[in-house]
C-alpha cells in the first residue's frame, strides 16, 4: 500500500524512476505512482529535480498537462509522486505504427501549444519536448486528447540556462534541442517552439530534420544545418503547414514564432486552409465536359521470359586474427555495426578482441578490429537456419565504413531485387529467413542500425522494419504468416525497446564498449547518479577495463599537450571504449570532437 492505493503492477521505467499502477481498494479509482530510484535518494539535487516536476505541473494546472495529486516519502527513502493514470498511447507509439494525417497532426500540435502557453505564462519552460512525452487519450468528443508529461528538467524561465547540468553534461534529447540549448545560452518560450517544430516535422514526414554520428554531430547540425524542406519528403503536405514548421525551426530565436499563442494561431490558419482546399469543388476539365469517343486497341500480350536461375550468394573469405593465430573465414552477414563470420568450431570467447583484414582498394587489406559479441553454435544454427559462427561488433572510421559498405554490397548483389520487380512468394520467404538470421545476431544487426544511431533514429528503423515485415505477411506460406512473422515482430519490438529506451540501452551498450550509444542515453536524461552507479557495477564485472582506460587516457593527455588533436581524439575514444560510462571522458570527447569538426569545416 502507498497511502490509500494498492500498488498492482509496473507500468514502465525511466532514467530517474519507475511508474506503477495504483488502485484504491474500495472505490476502484486508478492512479500512476512514480517512484524515484532508491539509489538516487541520497542526492539532494536529484530529489529536488524529482519534486520540481510536481511543483511545475501544479503551478500550471492545465487540462492538457498530466495532473499530479500528491508527493510524499515512503520510509525510509522511497520518494514518490501520485499522478493521473492515463489509458492510451504516446505520440511516439502512434507514429511508429502509422503515418498521421495532417488534420490529426494539426489538432495534436494545437493542443500542445495551448498547454505550453499556459506553462510559459507561469514561467515554466519544458526543455524536453519529444513524442515520448506526449500521451494521447480518448476524452469526451476527442479521439486524441493530449496530455503533456515529464517536466522533470523544466526550469523557471528567469533562472534557466541551456541544457547543461552543474557537472557539464547535456540534459535533453539532442535531436529535439534548440540551438541555444546546444551551446548553453539562455532558454525561453521560443526554445519549446523550436522543439515543437521538430516534432511537427517528424510527425508529417516520418523523419527527423537533424541526425548525425554521435551527440556532437547532432548538436552541430542543430546549430548550423538548415532543415530539408518537409514537402520534399511528404509531397502532399499543405504549403501553409510547411511554412509554419520551417518558421518554428529558425536557428535564431527572434526569427521563430515568438510564443506558443502565435504558433497556435499559425497552426489554426493552416488547418483552415487545409479545410478550404478539401471543400473546394474540383473544376471540370475540358475532356470531362466533352469526352471524345475513342476505341482502344486490344492490349498486346507480352510473353514473359523464362525465369532466370537463382544466383548463389558469393563466397567472400577474409583473414581473421585472434589469440596469436590467423584464420580464413567466410563472411555471412555485414551491417553498419558488425560482421558475422562462419566457423564450425574453435569459436573465440565472448568479448575477445579480433582483427579482420577487409578487402580494400587496389588489393590493399584494411585491418578492422572489434569485439566478439555473439556466438552461434552448430545446434543453434540448425534451429535458426543459419551457418554457425560468431558476430564481431565494430566502431569503424569513415574509411573503414566505406570498406564495410562495399563488402555488404558484394554479399547483396546477386540476390538484390530490382526496383521494378515485385517480390514473389519465394523472395518473401528468402527475405524472412534473412531477417531471422539478423535477429539471431543481435538488436543492432536486426535493425541494421549504426552503433552511434540516436534513440529516435533507432525507433524510426524499427518502425520501417515492422512495416516491411507486415507487407511480407500476405506473400508467405500460411504456416509462416502467423508463427514466424509474429516471432520476428516480437524481436523487432524487443530491439526497439532496448535500443530506443535510454535506461535499457545504457548497460547494453556499455558492456559492448559502445560509448556513442551510451552518450545518447546520457543526453536523453538518464540521471548522472544512475550512470555513476552503473559504471561502478561495470568496472566491478571487468576490472581490467579501468587499467586499459587509464593507459589510453595518459596517451590522450600527451597528444593533447603536443597539439596532436587527431591522435588525442583517437586515444580518448579508445579510453571511452574501455570505460564507456565515464562522464568526464564523455564531456572531453564532445568538446574535442566539436572543435575538430569546426576546424575542418565539416560541421
Amino acid at each position: 500500500m502507498v497511502g490509500s492505493f494498492r500498488v498492482t503492477r509496473l507500468l514502465g521505467r525511466g532514467g530517474m524512476g519507475a511508474v506503477y499502477l495504483g488502485e484504491h481498494p474500495v472505490i476502484g479509482s486508478k492512479v500512476a505512482i512514480k517512484f524515484l530510484h532508491e539509489s538516487l535518494a541520497t542526492n539532494p539535487e536529484l530529489v529536488g529535480r524529482f519534486y520540481d516536476e510536481a511543483r511545475a505541473v501544479n503551478l500550471i494546472g492545465h487540462e492538457n498537462i498530466v495532473a499530479i495529486y500528491d508527493l510524499a516519502l515512503l520510509p525510509p527513502s522511497r520518494y514518490f509522486i501520485v499522478m493521473e493514470y492515463l489509458e492510451g498511447e504516446t505520440l511516439a507509439t502512434l507514429t511508429r505504427r502509422e503515418r498521421i494525417p495532417q488534420r490529426m497532426a494539426l489538432e495534436v500540435l494545437g493542443q500542445l501549444t495551448e498547454a505550453l502557453f499556459a506553462a510559459h505564462e507561469r514561467g515554466v519552460i519544458h526543455r524536453d519536448l519529444k513524442p515520448e512525452n506526449v500521451f494521447l487519450v480518448k476524452r469526451r468528443d476527442r479521439e486524441h486528447f493530449v496530455k503533456l508529461m515529464d517536466f522533470g528538467i523544466a526550469k523557471l524561465g528567469d533562472r534557466s540556462r541551456g541544457a547543461h547540468t552543474a557537472a557539464g553534461m547535456i540534459v535533453g534529447t539532442p535531436e529535439y534541442m534548440a540551438p541555444e540549448q546546444c551551446d548553453n545560452r539562455p532558454v525561453d518560450a521560443r526554445t519549446d517552439v523550436y522543439a515543437l517544430g521538430i516534432m511537427a516535422y517528424e510527425v508529417v514526414t516520418g523523419q527527423l530534420p537533424f541526425t548525425g554520428k554521435g551527440v556532437a554531430q547532432v548538436l552541430l547540425a542543430q546549430l548550423r544545418q538548415p532543415p530539408r524542406p518537409p514537402r520534399e519528403l511528404a509531397p502532399s503536405l499543405h504549403p501553409a503547414f510547411e511554412k509554419v514548421i520551417l518558421k518554428a525551426l529558425q536557428k535564431r530565436p527572434e526569427e521563430r514564432h515568438q510564443d506558443m499563442r502565435v504558433l497556435g494561431a499559425a497552426l489554426r490558419e493552416a488547418e483552415a486552409d487545409l479545410g478550404r482546399m478539401a471543400a473546394a469543388p474540383t473544376p471540370p476539365t475540358r475532356a470531362a465536359a466533352a469526352p471524345a469517343a475513342r476505341v482502344s486497341p486490344p492490349p498486346a500480350r507480352a510473353v514473359p521470359p523464362p525465369p532466370a536461375p537463382a544466383a548463389l550468394p558469393p563466397r567472400v573469405e577474409i583473414e581473421v586474427r585472434w589469440a596469436s593465430a590467423s584464420h580464413r573465414l567466410q563472411v555471412a552477414e555485414v551491417s553498419k555495426g558488425g560482421v558475422f563470420l562462419c566457423a564450425d568450431a574453435g569459436l573465440p570467447q565472448l568479448f575477445t578482441r579480433v582483427t579482420m583484414l577487409l578487402p580494400g582498394p587496389g588489393k590493399r587489406s584494411i585491418p578492422l578490429s572489434g569485439d566478439v559479441v555473439r556466438q552461434v553454435s552448430p545446434a543453434q544454427a540448425a534451429g535458426w537456419k543459419m551457418p554457425p559462427g560468431f558476430a564481431v561488433q565494430v566502431t569503424p572510421s569513415p574509411e573503414e565504413r566505406v570498406v564495410l559498405e562495399e563488402l555488404a554490397a558484394r554479399l547483396r548483389a546477386p540476390t538484390a531485387t530490382p526496383a521494378h520487380q515485385t517480390i514473389d512468394g519465394a523472395g518473401a520467404l528468402q527475405l524472412l529467413e534473412s531477417l531471422e538470421r539478423r535477429a539471431a545476431l543481435g538488436h543492432y544487426e536486426l535493425l541494421d542500425a549504426r552503433l552511434d544511431a540516436g534513440l529516435p533514429e533507432v525507433r524510426e528503423r524499427a518502425r520501417g522494419l515492422r512495416r516491411q515485415v507486415e507487407d511480407l505477411r500476405a506473400k508467405l506460406p500460411p504456416e509462416a504468416q502467423v508463427r514466424r512473422v509474429e516471432a520476428l515482430l516480437d524481436r523487432i519490438e524487443q530491439a526497439a525497446q532496448v535500443l530506443g529506451t535510454a535506461s535499457e540501452r545504457l548497460m547494453h551498450d556499455a558492456r559492448r564498449g559502445n560509448f556513442r550509444g551510451v552518450g545518447h542515453c546520457i543526453t536523453a536524461g538518464v540521471a548522472l547518479a544512475v550512470v555513476e552507479s552503473r559504471r561502478r557495477a561495470l568496472l566491478a564485472e571487468t576490472p581490467e577495463r579501468r587499467e586499459q582506460a587509464q593507459r589510453h587516457l595518459a596517451r590522450y593527455q600527451v597528444a593533447h599537450k603536443l597539439d596532436n588533436q587527431d591522435t588525442a581524439l583517437l586515444e580518448l575514444e579508445q579510453a571511452l571504449q574501455q570505460d564507456p560510462l565515464n562522464l568526464e571522458l564523455h564531456e572531453l570527447h564532445v568538446e574535442l570532437e566539436m572543435k575538430l569538426r569546426i576546424k575542418r569545416g565539416t560541421a
